[in-house]
């Protein structure tokens, strides 16, 4: 994974910057918040909820 300089604003190959000298560290990645889960999940329902009632109707 490539690092990302933040005071240039562009990736950088090592563990210095080569534009500005400064030190590098390589981002983390934080979980998916549970808030953004939950909307995932309800999403796909509701989408399937629908997709049941237009099954039916097309079946009648």
């Amino acid at each position: 994974m490539t690092r990302w300089c933040e005071t240039c604003d562009r990736p950088v190959d090592g563990e210095v910057c080569e534009v500005c000298g400064q030190p590098v560290e390589e981002t983390t990645h934080e979980p998916m918040p549970w808030r953004w889960r939950f909307f995932v999940v309800v999403t796909i329902i509701y989408l399937a909820w629908r997709l049941y009632q237009l099954i039916s109707w097309l079946a009648h």
